[in-house]
């Protein structure tokens, strides 16, 4: 498997796919520009979610050097647990080969974010055609150019192969699920059944601690985060990579609730606005519309409700937002 310097996109780390609070970035146009003064409503890092998570990896032994069977029939939920289609879910199915980890220290970057470009020996995709659920090994190809990839496929005690399933086509991004291959010439094993997702990680994110920034009830509400450094995860972040902020309310819940409900904050939430940005470090709420209707946010009403702001990057390997706070509107 050639190197692949092509499938890295602006976070750093190949891999952070923790597919935690996936708020996902509405369509529309660009956002008018907001005055170069600093906004009222501050973000800060001393603002943001916390997050933990950990991956639990099965792993597949099978024949080195032969072209594997590669099915992913029976997966019917995600990494989040939610419902998935093996057949028109899944867009993407990627092999990863890693230097000098073991699967291990793989799954510890994978869930923190950290596995780096340097440590990517080899990238290999396949897009399924949402008609079959199986494939050939050798149909995997280095963006379209052709590879002999079963005589690749061997056992090497300083590599580590990743298989992945994944929404969408961009390299890294979006992945549902994922297993390790391991060729061993001690198996006569040449067909891999990837199993759901579901269950494989342990994603909490804190929204207790964080300190609560104020907004206005009336407008305007200009969100400016230039102070922000850091993601969830305890990652640097460069503010040029975020391209969404999402608004969400849930009625009826406190807090703690949408905490005890993290993986599912975009299913819950009684209503979304998303706005789309291009790098900015501060936007008006204003601009905000709502995911269903279209319509610009109005304020925060009622005040009583739990109001979550997400600051997203759609590029980034993880769909967990850079950053994510609770607001305290009054």
């Amino acid at each position: 498997m050639n190197q692949p310097e092509p499938i890295i996109v602006p976070r750093g780390a190949v891999l952070s796919i923790v597919c935690a609070v996936a708020f996902v970035v509405g369509c529309g146009g660009s956002p008018a520009a907001v005055e170069s003064t600093r906004g009222n409503v501050i973000i800060g890092d001393q603002n943001n979610y916390l997050t933990t998570a950990a991956l639990s990896l099965p792993s597949i032994d099978t024949a080195p050097g032969v072209d594997l069977d590669i099915c992913w029939s029976h997966v019917t939920d995600d990494l989040q647990c939610h419902p998935l289609s093996a057949q028109s879910d899944i867009d993407t199915v990627a092999l990863l080969r890693i230097s000098h980890l073991t699967k291990g220290q793989v799954q510890d970057k994978v869930a923190a974010g950290q596995l780096m470009q340097s440590q990517v020996a080899g990238y290999l995709e396949y897009h399924p055609d949402h008609l079959a659920t199986c494939m050939k090994l050798s149909q995997l190809s280095f963006f379209e150019t052709v590879i002999d990839v079963p005589s690749k496929y061997i056992e090497s005690p300083g590599w580590t192969y990743l298989l992945l399933l994944a929404k969408g086509t961009t390299p890294g991004v979006g992945a549902r699920d994922m297993v390790f291959l391991n060729p061993t010439a001690a198996s006569t094993n040449t067909a891999v059944d990837v199993a759901s997702g579901c269950g494989l990680l342990d994603f909490s994110a804190d929204l207790l601690s964080l300190q609560n920034p104020a907004v206005p009830l009336a407008g305007p509400w200009v969100v400016d985060w230039k102070d922000i450094t850091h993601d969830g995860q305890g990652n640097p972040v460069s503010l040029r990579w975020i391209d969404g902020l999402t608004v969400g309310r849930f009625d009826g819940m406190t807090a703690q609730a949408v905490q005890a409900r993290i993986l599912d904050v975009e299913l819950i939430a009684t209503s979304l606005w998303d706005l789309p940005l291009n790098g900015e470090d501060k936007a008006d709420l204003a601009q905000a519309r709502d995911r269903k209707t279209g319509a610009a946010f109005s304020g925060f009403h009622p005040a009583d409700s739990t109001w979550m702001l997400a600051l997203t990057c759609s590029t980034c390997q993880s769909p967990a937002p850079l950053v994510l706070t609770i607001l305290r509107p009054g």
